[in-house]
């Protein structure tokens, strides 16, 4: 089992610009590997996880990312990493798809 990922210099700028119950919706405009996602993700998910669960959106471009909920399909389009808190698992869009239906690239 590896150790929890640790904030990295790529995870200081990245801004929580919304948050709705357990989701975050977060931006990294330098975060570039899959440790500066998941510190990103622990890091927003950390004061709003209910028994641990919580889900941070992460977009590196500041001007797709959504601010509120719903999003729409654009900024859905334009997510680039999803944490889902309680398995401690990534999902890096362009990789892995982050949503059913979601063309990977």
């Amino acid at each position: 089992m590896s150790a929890p990922a640790q904030a990295t210099p790529e995870t200081d700028t990245c801004n929580v610009v919304g948050v709705y119950g357990t989701i975050a919706l977060v931006v990294c405009p330098d975060a570039k590997t899959d440790a500066a996602f998941i510190a990103a993700g622990q890091e927003a998910c950390k004061p709003i996880a209910v028994r641990n669960i919580c889900n941070a959106w992460i977009w590196r471009n500041d001007s797709h990312a959504a601010r509120v909920l719903p999003m729409d399909h654009r900024q859905l389009d334009n997510v680039t990493a999803l944490w889902i808190n309680r398995p401690g698992q990534l999902k890096v869009c362009a990789r892995d798809g982050c949503y059913a239906g979601q063309k990977t690239r």
